[in-house]
């Protein structure tokens, strides 16, 4: 088993945080933009896997899992998600004129109006003489509101990857073949014997 720290939902973490590092400078989703992250990515689990291995913990067959996984589910799913979130920043959020100055004013109008619309009509349950006051207030943060609410729909689809990596981890782990355990567990045990042997040479070498 390797430390939580380098557990398939960890590392997916760790590289979306990466990926999205680089996403505000992609203007268009394209397979030249993939295969680069894609390399970022090979760079990281490379040294997560010396990190591992000098912790003692050499297990090959589970890091090819885990690029089995970055293939097949994380970067498939993570270029459909900034896709699309790409997409919807180019047509500026559905946001009228982008949200400039000249829209945050009409939608502070919009507000106001509906604001005393909702006070004067009687069978709107709304009575504070204030309430338009405020809602002139809000008016121009629309856009703002609209931005959040994309931002904070798109961080729950990643934290949604996130966990079913976790889920696939625990998969991998449950059912993971008895030749790749067997064979992880050789490994671990011959890294003892063959740095004894290569100390003992060592001093062989110093007396002679």
């Amino acid at each position: 088993m390797v430390p939580e720290k380098y557990g398939l939902a960890a590392i997916g973490r760790f590289l979306i945080e990466q990926f999205e590092l680089r996403r505000p400078g992609i203007k268009e989703w394209t397979p030249e933009v993939e295969r680069s992250l894609r390399r970022d990515a090979e760079q990281e689990l490379l040294q997560m896997e010396r990190q591992l291995t000098e912790l003692g913990v050499d297990d090959p067959p589970y890091w090819q899992r885990v690029r089995g996984a970055l293939d097949d589910i994380l970067l498939p799913r993570y270029s459909r998600l900034a896709t699309e979130e790409l997409a919807l920043a180019k047509r500026d959020y559905g946001i009228w004129r982008g949200g400039d100055l000249i829209a945050r004013s009409v939608f502070a109008l919009i507000a106001f109006i509906i604001g005393i619309i909702a006070v004067e009509i009687p069978y709107i349950p709304v009575y504070e003489k204030w309430f338009p006051a405020l809602l002139l207030i809000i008016g121009p943060m629309f856009p703002d509101i609209v931005l959040w609410w994309y931002r904070r729909r798109f961080r729950k689809k990643l934290d949604q990857l996130v966990g079913d990596l976790g889920q696939a981890s625990r998969t991998l782990e449950t059912y993971r073949p008895i030749s790749e355990l067997t064979r992880s567990l050789e490994m671990r045990a011959e890294a003892p014997a063959v740095a004894a042997q290569a100390n003992g040479g060592t001093r062989g070498r110093e007396r002679s």
